[in-house]
């Protein structure tokens, strides 16, 4: 198979070419995509946050804004960053400034990814069509060959024929299999970016829970305390009346004796 397709190469086979040129797009954005993934993207993202932990326990915001500027210009630093300042500045408006930035780098991550299947997708199919258009133009000439020289060139036509099919499997597969290890690599840095994301937000957002005041538990309270002192000024007047002169009872037991008898006379 080797020698077939190197032999159809060295024959200008424009379909071996095409798929020659697919492949080589194809390692293009691989290559360029792993660095940028890989190198770009990434650090080491449990010794940054720890770091930002620290310089933000320690209220100094200069230190932080430092670290991330010397970490990268983008990934979580630049994310941190943006929230450093927005914190700086005005604390209310630090978790839309996370979630705008990050918003705006995560697509970076899955950037030409999508265009690695479409390759292998379109390598397939030029594959496909340039064995059928051999096989068409093995058929198409035996037309005029004689009966003697019809099998041999039937079977040198479909063997070429297949070629272009072999390349186009081959580079296809070649080019799923890095798609994969692309999107394995932006994964784990999605990953590590959104738990940056949520100690960010644990660090820098201002609290937006109110304290809990029972108005209606105090007002309830206050009408039971009125209740009671009103109760217990009362007895305190009762008592007095009680423990005084005693003129007071003894005038209220008179008036009692006097209508008790009053309601005798009136019965008689």
């Amino acid at each position: 198979m080797w020698a077939e397709l190197a032999l159809s190469f060295k024959q200008g086979n424009m379909y071996v070419l095409a798929m020659f040129g697919i492949g080589f797009l194809s390692a293009l954005v691989f290559f360029e995509r792993f660095v940028m993934v890989q190198f770009v993207y990434n650090l080491n993202f449990n010794r940054f946050l720890l770091n930002i932990r620290r310089a933000i326990a320690a209220e100094d915001l200069d230190r932080a804004v430092s670290m991330c500027k010397n970490a990268g210009r983008t990934s979580l630093p630049m994310i941190a960053l943006k929230a450093l300042e927005a914190a700086e500045s005005d604390p209310t408006t630090v978790r839309g400034a996370i979630e705008e930035e990050t918003i705006n780098f995560l697509p970076k991550l899955e950037a030409r990814l999508t265009l690695l299947p479409a390759l292998a997708t379109l390598a397939m199919l030029v594959g496909v069509l340039g064995t059928l258009d051999g096989i068409w133009s093995t058929f198409h000439s035996i037309d005029v060959l004689d009966s003697a020289k019809k099998q041999a060139t039937v079977a040198k036509g479909l063997a070429g024929s297949l070629n272009p099919m072999a390349m186009g499997i081959l580079i296809s597969a070649l080019t799923i299999f890095a798609q994969q290890i692309l999107k394995g690599y932006a994964l784990r840095v999605i990953e590590r970016i959104h738990l940056g994301v949520s100690v960010l937000n644990n660090l820098l957002v201002p609290s937006e829970s109110t304290a809990f005041v029972p108005i209606a538990a105090a007002g309830m309270g206050g009408g039971m305390g009125m209740g009671g002192s009103a109760g217990a000024q009362g007895g305190a007047e009762a008592g007095k009346g009680a423990d005084g002169s005693g003129v007071t009872g003894n005038a209220t037991s008179v008036v009692t004796a006097s209508e008790d008898i009053k309601d005798e006379e009136e019965i008689i």
